[in-house]
């Protein structure tokens, strides 16, 4: 018997990496995708044999996870692209201070740190839910380094 260690865990649960590599061609709907530098989620994801050589391509389409910017790309299905680690989490608003959110964890109680009350619709339908007294449950989206307020709901 050897001492070898076995243990295979992907880059993104080893927690030093924001992205992992994965074949285009193995890529589906639904899937995050960097693109760009920016954490996509994909919403069209479509093969195609073009060129010559007959070489088969990956045609994605993706929506920004933090702006909803639409964004192409285009692979060789051989080839590897990054896929980010994007997490999501539900906290319950606290308070609301000087544009940053108060955030609660609902199961442990642990505070979610600061974040930034989003600009635009979202940002006013959160505050003035919370200003109405209703129970405010925010998700915050977590990928590449960045993180953001991408919804809400109030009770």
């Amino acid at each position: 018997m050897s001492d070898v260690d076995l243990d295979f865990e992907p880059p993104a649960q080893a927690g030093g990496s924001d992205t992992f590599p994965v074949r285009a061609g193995t890529l589906r709907r639904n899937g995050h995708v960097l693109m760009d530098g920016f954490a996509c989620r994909l919403t069209d994801v479509s093969i195609s044999k073009s060129g010559q050589r007959g070489q088969t391509e990956v045609n994605l389409t993706g929506i920004d996870v933090f702006t909803g910017e639409r964004r192409e790309d285009m692979h060789p299905c051989a080839h590897d692209v990054e896929v980010p680690v994007v997490v999501h989490t539900e906290y319950v608003l606290a308070g609301i201070d000087e544009g940053r959110l108060s955030l609660v964890v609902e199961s442990t109680g642990g505070t979610g740190g600061g974040v930034a009350l989003p600009e635009g619709v979202l940002g006013r339908d959160i505050e003035s839910d919370f200003a109405a007294g209703r129970c405010v449950r925010v998700t915050v989206t977590r990928a590449m380094g960045r993180e953001a307020v991408t919804g809400h709901r109030a009770q």
